[in-house]
Order: structure tokens, then sequence, then C-alpha cells
């Protein structure tokens, strides 16, 4: 028999707050950030896209002691291990920051109540640090060479130092492992973070995502293929997933971190629970580099994997965080999927966006969707699709005009919705075709 596996601890770092308390504090009003982007030395006239959603004033000293090695970290990989000291306090576990000088580490924490060895960390990260990979590589460049490359670069720029950070700063020895599917990295990561614990592997798991991709080089690469807001003049209405006016998606960063447990290990320590995870599916489209399928079979396939997982019928789902970029595709692409998997009871599902608050931070999306959907099961608080103005209830997919895909489902629009939620979904579909979904489902009593 599958062990049952919950969730106890929350972690988010994003442009709307780090920490539950701040991040749900404007999660639940609908209220988001984002401004103009500005890079040194880089001309932002040469942009098509000027607007972002930073995380501002990042001070990981804030938070956790300061310690030399993560001062040379990537700023993903700093997100990660903060994001993990708050999704651990928020369990409820005890961290004492300790010497281990025999092994030449000056510090490390301790996690009080955890076995090491049954403890993992699977995080998702879709692009690499670019803040230390690309001005070493500039470097390399202008001096026709090696010489005054930093040797920290390469190890400190690879996308699973996040992951490997974490697993260091606080002692744990279990599974290591990123996960690199776009922007469905971190639903991938927990789907994955689930599965070794339902085996036995682990009985405790760090998951989730980090992303820290506000950069030139990055947001030229998106700017070029015409994926994001051109919304410069209004920057706190750039992103606006469903609504008819949506030009595309404004860059964000951040981390959402979990933390996953067995359920008769957080038991034992009398944890709070958030939810279980019920359930979880993934596909791929196997069709474009960044198109998704117009049919959407995979996505679809990817939703009926998990309710079937979670043993669920559709209509037992009461809330969808749904992708919702903003991109003049995905949105409609989205509603389609939804209506082809839960037909007519679609129009009775809330829907809600969370990429209209914090934008969209590509591989820690689901990590923080799902903190976002956890939030609203815990406080019956279903929190709004900001800047949805006029859904586009007229959209026609020209090759495929026999597919509804006008969005005229129940998106929450702008003002948040008292309403008890017992079962979610959280849906994340990828550029590549990555799709990942994961059901939530309150335990009884």
């Amino acid at each position: 028999m599958l062990r049952k596996v919950v969730v106890t601890g929350v972690g988010p770092i994003s442009s709307i707050g780090t920490g539950k308390d701040k991040f749900w504090e404007s999660a639940r009003e609908g209220k988001g950030y984002f401004r103009n982007v500005s890079f040194p030395d880089v001309d932002i006239e040469q942009f098509r896209s000027r607007v972002c959603s930073p995380v501002e004033d990042f001070e990981p000293g804030s938070h956790i002691e300061k310690v030399k090695a993560l001062k040379r970290a990537g700023r993903a990989t700093k997100f990660s291990v903060v994001g993990t000291y708050l999704a651990l306090v928020d369990a409820g576990f005890r961290i004492q920051a300790v010497d281990r000088e025999e092994l030449g580490k000056p510090k490390h924490y301790c996690v009080e109540g955890l076995n090491p060895y049954c403890t993992g960390v699977i995080l998702g990260q879709a692009v690499t640090n670019v803040d230390i990979e690309y001005p070493e590589h500039c470097k390399f460049i202008a001096d026709h060479g090696p010489k005054r490359v930093n040797p920290f670069t390469l190890p400190e720029s690879n996308s699973n130092r996040g992951a490997a950070a974490v697993a260091e700063w606080f002692y744990l020895k279990g599974t290591g492992l990123t996960v690199s599917t776009a922007c469905a990295s971190a639903t991938h990561a927990i789907g994955i973070a689930a599965l070794h614990i339902q085996a036995g592997i682990e009985d405790v798991m760090i998951t989730g995502g980090a992303e820290a991709a506000i950069d030139p080089y990055v947001f030229s690469g998106f700017d070029i293929m015409k994926a994001l807001s051109t919304r410069n003049s209004d920057p706190m209405g750039a992103s606006r997933p469903f609504d008819k006016e949506r030009d595309g998606f404004v860059l964000g960063e951040g981390a959402g971190i979990i933390v996953l447990e067995e359920l008769e290990h957080a038991r034992r320590r009398n944890a709070r629970i958030y939810a279980e995870i019920a359930g979880y599916g993934f596909s791929q489209d196997a069709f474009h580099l960044v198109v998704p399928d117009p049919t959407g079979a995979a996505a679809i396939q990817a939703i009926n994997k998990a309710l079937s997982t979670a043993k669920l019928a559709p209509e037992e789902i009461e809330y969808i965080n749904a992708h919702g970029t903003g991109t003049l595709l995905n949105d409609p692409n989205e509603s389609y999927i939804i209506k082809a998997v839960f037909k007519d009871y679609a129009y009775k599902i809330p829907i809600s966006s969370s990429k209209s608050y914090f934008g969209h931070p590509l591989g820690a999306t689901g990590g923080l969707e799902s903190i976002v959907t956890l939030l609203i099961m815990e406080k019956g608080v279903i929190a709004p699709t900001a800047n949805l103005e006029n859904p586009d209830v007229d959209f026609v997919d020209r090759t495929l005009p026999h597919f509804d895909k006008r969005c005229d489902l129940d998106y929450v629009p702008k003002v948040k919705r008292v309403k008890d939620v017992r079962t979610a979904l959280s849906e994340s579909f990828g550029f590549g075709g990555q799709n990942s979904v994961v059901v939530f489902r309150k335990l009884d009593g």
C-alpha cells in the first residue's frame, strides 16, 4: 500500500512578499508588483518589452545567518536556501547553526527531528544561474582566455547548485535532484518528490523550485520571441491572464519551496498539515519548441492522470490554479483543456492565475502557485485573477475553429472570493510541451 504524502511547510519568496504571511496578504487581494526593468550598462530602449516582476531588497542575512559561501552563490541558489529555511521553520522544525570544523565547514544548520539519510531534496530550476555564468563568460571573451575567470563559476552556475546547496546547508543526505522542464519544473519536482515518499525512499522531501532569470541575456531571448508583454507605460497592468488585451507574460523571479512528509512521520511530531498530495500527472506534447499543442491532447492526459491517481472524479475538484501566462495562445488553449476534461462542470469551478500578481518566475512557478493553492485551502479564500477586465470570450483558433477556446470560464476576476476548498488542482504547462499537474486534498479530521 502506498504511503500518504502531506505538505507541512511552505517558504515563498516572490515580488509580492517573502515569507508566508506577507506573501498571502498580497496574493489574497490580487495585489501585484511590476515595474520597468533596468540593467546596468544595457540600453533598455532596444527591448520591445521593459516590464518585470523582481524580488526587491532581498538580503539572505535578514533571514538566515550570513555565511561566506552563500555570498558567492547565484541568486537562485540564495532563493533556494532561504526558501528552504522558511519552509522548515513553517513546518515546525527547530533549526540550529552548528560548527562542523572537523569537516572543514565552519557552520551548517542542524534540523532537529530529521534523519538526514531519509530526507531528500528535489527542486525545479529552468535556467542556469546566469548572474554567475554570464559575467564570467563576458570576461572570458574580453580577455581572450580563462585567466581571469573565477574558479567557482562552473559549479556555482550549474542548475543543480540550488538543490545541492540546500542539502549542504541543512545536512540532508537523501536524494539530491534538479528537475529542469521549463515552466513546469517545480510542479514536476513536487510530483516526483511525492512519489519518493510514497515508495518509501524518503520520509521527508524539500521540493518546489527557484529561479532568478531577470537578466539582460535571458530577457532578450524572451523579448525577441515576442513572448513578453509590451505594456511598458502601465507595468502594473501588464500581466493580464485570460483578458482580451493580454499581450504576453511578465518575467518574474523567486522561490516556492515546500516540505513534504509521510503522513505518520508528520503525525508523530504533531505537525500542522496543509493538505495531502493526492495525485499527479505528467505528459509532454511532442509538438513544438515553444508553441503548445493546439489540440491539448497531452495536457488533457496529464490532468486525467492526476485525477486518476487521486481517485477523484472531475466534479470533485473545487478550485484550479491555472498556468495562466497571459500569452496569446496559452490562455485560450488552457481554457479549452479545462473544458475538455471537466465538460459542463468546467463553468462551475473557480479558476485563477497567480501570475497576474507575481509574474512568471519560470522554474519557480509551480512551487509558488502550489503555495497559493495550499493557502487558499487553509484560509477558505480564493485569491483572484488580477487585471482581468474583459475576458477573451470571442477568441477563435483559426486552425481549429471547432475547438471551443473562448476564455469564458469563472476566472475569479479581480476580487477575492470566500469559499471552502477541500480539493484543488495546480497545473503547469512549459515550453517544449512539458505538462505537470498536482492535486491537493484536505485530510479529514
